[in-house]
């Protein structure tokens, strides 16, 4: 009995010790935020554990701690987390810390570093997690939607093709519009298509005057400044990163042409229509067609040739491969790299790669003296010759229709017919097409092959950076930079070419080099005074120079294709151009003063002085001041005791910037050389080429800004609209002369403009709880433009070529920028239109009803257009404006999710308002052209029929009326290749959602990976472009293919953009 009192004793002792060990402490305790205010919603976690609670409304917490568990996790947004010991305590108060890269955040300004909190001027920033996140050779498509007031203008999908930037919609109506680049503090104009993405580390976008205006006469567009990856501190080791992806793509959305079927019913349709000899013409079509009650039963199955599918249609492999090793110590670091990028076309016969190479050094030679040096190099091959046709324009629109390769493609028929099988038609010749010269031309797959368009872009960089520090605050910095590039284009065509055709065989070649030079020299004072206040100071001086040489030489009447472009001296020497352009030249001095009181009142100066060696003898330099300032309203006792913001900043800017993309000599009477008639020879001399224009002067923006910086939560949401008022002067225009002048026009300053906009930025951290994280950021752009001054008008029109020979657009005081011309499309005409002859079987037009033209030729199932002016006749008079190709708003939300290893982004952009002139549409839809096919927009449920079902020709009023209700595409008669009428039928909306990219991701565990001498590795799957909801007909509404600002907005046989699949992996050893 004792023992087992003993034993039970023992028993009860080691239960009561286990139960203690098991049982939990209560701890309690307030958690407060950097001034003292309660900080709501803080998540502390036991460590090793997943028991957790969240702080209530007072800041008070109140959780049970295992006694087996020692520490407490701390997690706020914005905040740095905390890691406290319990060590037996039941009360833990805790003060949050703020992140460093919230407020303190440190942002690349104009020729210095600010943080967050004490900008007084308009940037967006973008970090590298956000870039990689849109997988491509250039940088640029990643910011798309990604910041307030930066659009992202896409001309086409062809491989090679560089995104255009615009930031609050650009100044100038007739010049470059592209932001200056920025890179490392080597200013370029090549914006990033030189760099891999992988290497960026930010991009700040500089979007005002107040912050521009330090880049003077470069800066009105904007500045973009681009900052590389730079080693990192890592006790001398080296980390090697090795960053890879493969992925497929094909295009996102495909044109349908007529199908089998209604090919060969407009056929037969136009063909009955045209035909003078009926018996004999239809004979003939019979014979290559059938009979036309057979057409369902031949063709209403038969696939034929999609041609679109045959030429675009494949689905391409993207690949991209990246090496960068880092490191370093206290004193020096590096970073190097090389990238190689893989792109297949979806055109047959076209795709790029790209080689880069790139490294930092960054390097403490004292404790006064510290070097950087930055050295790129990269190599682009881009071959195939996408859509351009005839190799003068390598943006996709030429001046005449017919050398378009995607408007070739609509048009080449799908069938042979009931004689042959389809497929005879990939074999070569199809001998009923024809060109307007009767050559017989081959199809677009053969064409693509035979034409081809090459290019090679070589660009070495380098730049060098120094600072000395020469004691009590006093800074001394300079940057020194160069740049060369050479740019290859190789233009051969084939015997079996559309262009070999109609010329034979030719070809040329040009080499275009290019090259900088850049140093800047920067005295900086930066000292902080009695805690109080804070005073940086700079003054600077800096010089740009670039030149330009290019030579092309071409060659026709080869005997053979066999060696291209490698022996020309087998053909006809055709053209040689020589051009030597040395005297790009801008010096440049400047100063700022930033002044804050108590990190609360903040002030900035500065004023830049350029001279260039673009502009007049009497302009040749500029002055472009700014000032800015902001009160840090939520430093202000009264509004921190409110208890509602954790930041609350007002700005306010007003700046001028100078925009200096123009020509070298345009402002000097220029001389080219010529032929000119002496006796019977024609002898070489030089003639005048441009009128001297001394009083030529930059073009200027004033721009006043005001933004408000708000903050909620601890930061947790961050509210950020910024309005905005840019005036544009002096810009520049190509002023028509009289023919007694000898010259068509001389640029002049003639115009100014006016921009008026609101950005939005709104950033969300929804929910961030023990290993999973909810964040939203939505991106939201106003902006309005509007002509304030013309000279010699104030109505100009603007011609886009597109092989119509006519104006589409108008550029009008009072009116915006982007304005389509046209006639208003008021439906088709109707047969009660028209009285009907019943003898003669013939329509003629009615008394008041107006048309164009000889109201004789007016037939029912014409285009109708409104009479705008009231006199009945259809003229010139009646064109009016149709449509616009700004956007209303334009933005993007973008959702990330992180939960334990997985992330998720999806990431989608949108526009509303704004139309597209789909010139695609009325080029590609001229059903009455002989044996072409058109888009199925103009299939015979939507255009007027001139048969029945029976296949005869229709004239009695009812039966046409009844045949034709509803119908909204005209008949083949007014769809021909004569009929060129630019109207509101092809002005389309461009309102869109995009799903413009989805990533997911896994991060592996650091445990398994380490036996491996692998320290991180993350394994994702990318889609981009993946759908688009849009009722615009054509490939992309946001394509636009025209280059001049003032025709912006036109869907021209754009290159279609395609959709990428990828997968790909991101390890560090």
């Amino acid at each position: 009995m004792r023992f087992l009192n003993k034993t039970k004793a023992a028993v009860t002792a080691i239960l009561l010790s286990v139960s203690s060990q098991a049982f939990a402490d209560i701890v309690k305790g307030t958690v407060l935020d950097e001034t003292g205010e309660a900080a709501i919603g803080v998540t502390v976690t036991v460590k090793d554990t997943k028991i957790a609670a969240v702080t209530d409304l007072d800041g008070n917490y109140t959780i049970d701690v295992p006694k087996k568990s020692d520490k407490l996790i701390f997690n706020y947004v914005g905040c740095e987390p905390q890691t406290i010991a319990v060590d037996g305590r039941n009360k833990i108060d805790v003060m949050m810390k703020p992140k460093s890269n919230v407020l303190n955040e440190v942002v690349v300004v104009g020729y210095a570093t600010q943080t967050r909190k004490e900008l007084t001027g308009s940037v967006a920033s973008v970090k590298s997690d956000v870039i990689t996140q849109t997988p491509g050779g250039d940088a640029t498509q990643a910011l798309a939607g990604r910041m307030s007031g930066v659009q992202i203008i896409t001309s086409d999908g062809q491989p090679g093709a560089t995104p255009q930037v615009r930031v609050r919609g650009g100044i100038s109506i007739t010049q470059d519009n592209s932001p200056l680049y920025v890179i490392d503090g080597f200013p370029t104009e090549d914006g990033m298509s030189n760099l891999n993405p992988a290497d960026i580390e930010t991009i700040d976008v500089l979007k005002d005057a107040s912050a521009t205006a330090i880049y003077g006469a470069r800066g009105a567009n904007g500045v973009v400044l681009i900052t590389t990856k730079s080693g990192s501190k890592n006790d001398g080791k080296a980390k090697l990163s090795f960053d890879a992806y493969v992925g497929v793509r094909h295009l996102a959305k495909r044109l349908d042409e007529l199908s089998v079927e209604q090919f060969v019913i407009a056929d037969y349709e136009r063909t009955l229509g045209w035909a003078t000899d009926v018996e004999g013409t239809m004979r003939g079509w019979q014979n290559r067609y059938g009979g036309f009650i057979d057409i369902p039963e031949n063709y209403a199955n038969r696939p034929g040739i999609n041609w679109l599918d045959e030429t675009m249609g494949r689905t391409t492999v993207t690949q991209n491969y990246r090496a960068a090793i880092q490191g370093g110590n206290d004193k020096f670091n590096y970073y190097a790299s090389y990238g190689y990028i893989s792109d297949d076309g979806a055109m047959v016969h076209s795709g790029s790669t790209k080689h880069s190479i790139s490294a930092n050094l960054k390097g403490e030679l004292s404790k006064r003296l510290s070097i950087t040096g930055r050295i790129n190099y990269d190599t682009q091959k881009i071959f195939g010759a996408g859509v351009a046709g005839n190799g003068t324009n390598s943006g996709g629109s030429n001046t005449n229709a017919r050398f378009n390769k995607l408007v070739q493609i609509f048009q080449y028929r799908p069938t042979t017919g009931i004689r042959g099988v389809d497929t005879d038609l990939l074999l070569g010749d199809d001998e009923i097409y024809t060109d307007d010269s009767g050559n017989v031309l081959v199809n677009p797959v053969i064409n693509a092959a035979e034409e081809q368009d090459n290019r090679e872009i070589r660009t070495l960089q380098a730049n060098e950076g120094l600072v000395f520090k020469l004691g009590r605050g006093w800074t001394f910095r300079n940057t020194t930079g160069m740049r060369y590039q050479s740019y290859r284009r190789e233009l051969f065509y084939g015997p079996n070419s559309i262009m070999g055709r109609r010329n034979g065989i030719y070809g040329s070649i040009s080499n275009t080099e290019t090259g900088s030079f850049s140093i800047s020299n920067v005295i900086t004072y930066d000292r902080r005074l009695k805690k109080k206040h804070h005073v940086m100071f700079q003054l600077g001086q800096e010089y740009v120079s670039r030149w330009t040489r290019r030579l092309e030489a071409g060659v026709t009447n080869l005997p053979t294709a066999d060696f291209g472009m490698n022996n020309a001296g087998l053909g006809t020497p055709s053209n040689v151009n020589t051009a030597y352009s040395p005297d790009d030249k801008l010096l440049s001095f400047f100063g700022r003063l930033n002044y804050d009181y108590k990190s609360r009142y903040l002030f900035n100066f500065s004023i830049r002085a350029d001279g260039s060696s673009k502009f007049g003898k009497n302009n040749t330099w500029g002055y472009f001041p700014a000032v800015s300032a902001a009160w840090r309203i939520g430093e202000e006792e009264v509004i921190r005791n409110l208890n509602v913001f954790s930041d609350l900043k007002l700005r306010a800017g007003y700046g001028l910037a100078g925009n200096n993309r123009i020509g070298q000599y345009n402002s000097l009477a220029l001389m080219e050389s010529c032929l000119t008639a002496m006796g019977d020879a024609l002898k070489p001399g030089f003639a005048a080429k441009q009128i001297p224009n001394p009083e030529l002067k930059w073009e200027s923006n004033k721009t006043l800004n005001v933004g408000l910086d708000m903050g909620f939560l601890n930061q947790r949401i961050t509210v950020t609209p910024e309005f905005y008022v840019n005036n544009s002067n002096n810009l520049l225009l190509n002023a028509p002369m009289p023919m007694s002048s000898g010259f068509s026009y001389m640029i002049i300053n003639a115009g100014s403009t006016r921009n008026v906009g609101l950005d939005l930025t709104i950033t969300s951290h929804n929910l961030n709880v023990p290993g999973f994280d909810w964040t939203t950021t939505l991106t939201l752009t106003h902006n309005r433009n509007k002509v304030t001054g013309l000279v010699g008008g104030d109505v100009q029109y603007y011609e886009a070529k597109f092989g119509y020979n006519q104006n589409t657009h108008v550029l009008e005081v009072g009116k915006p920028i982007g304005q389509f011309y046209g006639y208003i499309t008021d439906g088709l005409y109707q047969v009660d239109d028209f009285n009907y002859n019943q003898n003669s079987k013939t329509y003629s037009l009615k008394d008041g009803v107006p048309y164009s033209g000889n109201r004789d030729n007016v037939r029912p199932g014409m285009w109708r257009f409104r009479d705008l002016d009231g006199d009945g006749v259809i003229t010139e008079a009646d064109k009016t404006v149709i449509g616009n190709a700004q956007p209303k708003v334009y933005g993007g939300l973008n959702n990330t999710f992180t939960w334990k290893g997985f992330d998720l982004s999806v990431f989608l952009r949108f526009s509303i308002g704004g139309e597209v002139l789909n010139a695609t549409k009325l080029v590609s839809t001229k059903v009455g052209t002989q044996n072409s096919n058109v888009l199925n927009v103009a299939n015979s449920a939507n255009r007027w029929m001139t048969i029945n079902t029976a296949g005869q020709i229709v004239t009695d009023p009812g039966e046409l009326t009844v045949l034709n209700a509803g119908k909204t595409v005209a008949a083949y008669y007014d769809m021909e290749q004569g009929d060129m009428y630019v109207h509101s039928w092809g002005v389309e909306d461009a309102s869109f959602l995009k799903l413009a990219n989805l990533t997911f991701g896994y991060t592996l565990p650091d445990g398994c990976l380490k036996s491996l001498g692998v320290s991180k590795m993350r394994v994702y799957f990318t889609g981009n472009n993946i759908a688009t909801w849009t009722r615009y007909s054509g490939f992309d509404p946001e394509v636009s293919t025209m280059s001049s600002p003032l025709t912006p907005g036109v869907d021209f046989g754009a290159y279609p953009l395609s959709r990428t699949f990828i997968i790909g992996a991101n390890i560090t050893f």
